[in-house]
């Protein structure tokens, strides 16, 4: 499960600074897009898993993880160091984003 959190959060840092360089050219929705539905083909078990650590249901859970995210990194609450900090489980604040808190 974390190496798939962690890929998915590396793709998502990349989109969002990317987003951030070409700044108003094009919407982030579609990369939101992209990710939520990379988020709902994770076996079930880690979406179980996901869901019940963000506190909601399964169905909402695709949709909310990547709304935090890019919220989390348009914000500067998750940067690449946070990124690095997950691959050597170090402490990081991503945990906290995801759970919304």
């Amino acid at each position: 499960m974390k190496n798939r959190i962690l890929l998915l959060l590396t793709a998502t840092v990349v989109a969002v600074g990317c987003q951030t360089a070409r700044a108003g050219t094009k919407p982030p929705e579609p990369n939101l897009a992209k990710c939520v539905a990379s988020s709902r083909v994770w076996n079930l078990t880690v979406k179980h898993q996901l869901a019940s650590f963000m506190g909601v249901s399964l169905d909402r859970m695709p949709a909310l993880f990547c709304q935090r995210l890019f919220d989390g990194v348009r914000t500067g609450r998750i940067s690449y160091s946070d990124i690095n900090r997950l691959q050597f489980d170090q402490p990081t604040e991503i945990w906290k984003v995801i759970k919304g808190k």
